[in-house]
This record gives structure tokens, C-alpha cells and sequence, in this order.
């Protein structure tokens, strides 16, 4: 039974050891092309039948595989530009993918970021350089694209339009999005907005949509030990536009002081992937809401402490292997099943252009 009313967070127990593993998959990513290599920096994935879409933290391009019956093959590349008013150049740092009801939904992550100005292995800093952040614009995304099946290919692709849909997204602006601003007047989260986001500021991360419902998770901050999901109604606006309709609303999660990697919603569940908000290696762990499909927000001010289940305990690197994104699979028999994909993986998953990933059955 869930406290009516937030309380205290406790200490969570001592971690337990890390879940084996019920299998793999492996996604070969072979694709020629480009100016960023995904293998090394996968964030989300989101499937539609036996076509997977992942996301990259680098570009603006989403890659496209097929499942053969053994493995996931046939990579392609998708620029987001074909169908959004977009720059190709400019780093969208897509966080969230969602499969919904015919739609491809798309997020990046809203984040501020600093120049990397010690990456080049001297010792002396420029302050003057590293305390400007850099243009959150371009990571301002959230956006649907319609998905129609290729008959050629069998594959399902992304299409400006198709049956009274169109390719849309929050417009763009010099200070971000629709999602952008109200986060800036949120009183709770707002003050977060000035702060680069690997040091505590907004970093979206996970997208989950049921039909005009959208979740989205956030990485950081995280507020005195808890976790924030934000929810909104998603509306089409004029011209076949995509606006938001409702009010932003603050899920409070108590995920043993973990932000939010990723979100999928499975069957009337919300699974979570939980991580670090820092780029430091830690715990990481999936989570279960049960029952979160009804059970919407209610008020934007007055709310409760969730307690989601930890129900896997995540294998993680040590300056690798980070757990990234989920990819659900189902079966009428089986029921769910997940893999795990991870950012950065260890030199052992990797065989050639092949990545494993781990795999674990939900019972």
C-alpha cells in the first residue's frame, strides 16, 4: 500500500548481487555512413514488430534493425531532418524512443552541457571557456513521427504522412520547446534549469506514451533522494502540429537514490531503468510500477511517494557497460521479456560491429 502523503525516505537495504542474465541478444550495427559511430553510444530503443529503433546521445539520427529470428540485423540510418524542421549538424542527444499506437515518439534530452575542455589531456583549465554552457536548443526535441510497413523490406518506417498524420514536434524556439519553458517556471523544478546536467541540472531520459499520455523521466535532478517523472497531455494542434495540453505534472519516485535511465510501459505497467545521475559508475537497477496505466496523475502540487518494485539488479562496469536503455519483447506464452542495452559497453560485448546485450525474463 502506497504512503498517502510523501514521508521520509529510508535507507535502501545493502545492495544485493546482480541478476543473471536469462540470455542475450545481439544487435549487429554495421551500417556505413555518418559522423558518429553508435556502437559506443546507444541511449534508447523502441520497437514496432520485428523493427527496432534505437537512439544515439551523438547527431540527430535514429538506426533502424531487423530481427532475423537470431539477432537483429540489416542496419540502417535515419536523419531525423527527412521529417522534422531540424538541423542534421547540430546534437539532438535523443534520450527516449516510445512505439505507441502507430507513432514513433522521439526525445531528446533538454539538457545544458559544459565544454569538455579537459578531454584533451592537459592539465590547465580555461574557467573562462568551461563556465559557459552551452545551447540547450537543439536537444529541446520531442516530437512523433507516423510509422507505416515497407512492403519491400518488411521493415517499419518512419513517413511525413499517412492516413490524416504528420510528422510533428514542439516548436522549436531561441530558449527551447513548449516542454522547455514550462520546466523553467516550475517552481520545484525550475531553479534546476540553470545548472549543466551532469552536475544536477535537467537530463531527460526515457520517454513512455499511452495514448495522449506522456511520461518522461529525468535523470537529474534528483530531489532529497527522489526520483522525478513528469507527465503531460499531448495534443495535435493546427495544421496537424503536436502540442502539449495539460499541465506538467511531478511523479515523486523513491528508487534508492537513482535517477531515471529509461522507461517502458508494459502492459499496464511502467518499467524503469534506474542508474546514476552522474557519469560514475553505481548501482543500477529496473523497476516496477504496477499498474501505473491507471493510475494518473491527480493534483500538480500535493502528491504521493511511489515505491515502485526493484525487480532486477543490474550487472554494471567498472568506466563502462553502463545500463542505457530497454528494449521490451513480448510473447503470448512467455509473457516479457527485456534486454538491456548499454552505453559504453565492455570490450567483451563487442565482436567486430556485433554488441551483446543482456537479456531478463519478467515474470
Amino acid at each position: 500500500m502506497h504512503a498517502p502523503y510523501l514521508t521520509e525516505t529510508q535507507l535502501p537495504d545493502p545492495w544485493p548481487p546482480t541478476t543473471t542474465p536469462t540470455g542475450a541478444h545481439i544487435l549487429v550495427l554495421d551500417a556505413e555512413g555518418g559522423r558518429d559511430d553508435p556502437m559506443a553510444d546507444l541511449s534508447a530503443a523502441a520497437r514496432s514488430g520485428t523493427t527496432l529503433f534505437l537512439g544515439s546521445d551523438e547527431g540527430a539520427c535514429i538506426e533502424r534493425l531487423l530481427w532475423t529470428g537470431e539477432r537483429w540485423e540489416g542496419h540502417d540510418r535515419l536523419a531525423l531532418d527527412r521529417w522534422l524542421p531540424i538541423d542534421d549538424a547540430e546534437e539532438a542527444d535523443i534520450e527516449g524512443l516510445a512505439v505507441d499506437d502507430g507513432w514513433l515518439w522521439v526525445i531528446g534530452s533538454h539538457a545544458r552541457t559544459r565544454p569538455k575542455v579537459a578531454k584533451d589531456g592537459k592539465d590547465r583549465i580555461d574557467l573562462t571557456a568551461f563556465a559557459e554552457l552551452k545551447d540547450t536548443r537543439p536537444r529541446c526535441l520531442l516530437a512523433r513521427l507516423p510509422l507505416a510497413l515497407d512492403p519491400a523490406t518488411g521493415r517499419m518506417t518512419p513517413v511525413e504522412q499517412i492516413d490524416g498524420r504528420r510528422a510533428a514536434m514542439l516548436k522549436q524556439t531561441a530558449k527551447g520547446n513548449a516542454l522547455a519553458r514550462a520546466m523553467h517556471r516550475d517552481p520545484l523544478i525550475g531553479p534546476f534549469a540553470r545548472i549543466a546536467a551532469k552536475e544536477g541540472g535537467i537530463d531527460l531520459e526515457g520517454l513512455a506514451v499511452t495514448g495522449d499520455r506522456i511520461a518522461v523521466g529525468m535523470r537529474g535532478p534528483v530531489i532529497q533522494g527522489h526520483a522525478v517523472l513528469l507527465e503531460t497531455i499531448a495534443a495535435t494542434g493546427k495544421r496537424g502540429g503536436l502540442k502539449l495540453a495539460g499541465p506538467l505534472f511531478k511523479r515523486l519516485l523513491a528508487l534508492d537514490g537513482l535517477g531515471i535511465r529509461d522507461l517502458k510501459v508494459a502492459g499496464d505497467d511502467l518499467l524503469i531503468l534506474a542508474g546514476p545521475t552522474t557519469a560514475l559508475d553505481g548501482p543500477c537497477a529496473i523497476y516496477r510500477w504496477t499498474d501505473w496505466r491507471n493510475d494518473p496523475a491527480q493534483d500538480a502540487n500535493v502528491v504521493r511517494l511511489h515505491r515502485p518494485e526493484r525487480i532486477i539488479d543490474l550487472p554494471f562496469g567498472q568506466g563502462d557497460d553502463h545500463p542505457e536503455g530497454l528494449l521490451l519483447l513480448d510473447d503470448p506464452d512467455r509473457g516479457h521479456d527485456v534486454v538491456v542495452i548499454p552505453d559504453g559497453p565492455a570490450a567483451w560485448r563487442v565482436d567486430g560491429r556485433s554488441l551483446k546485450c543482456d537479456l531478463f525474463h519478467l515474470d
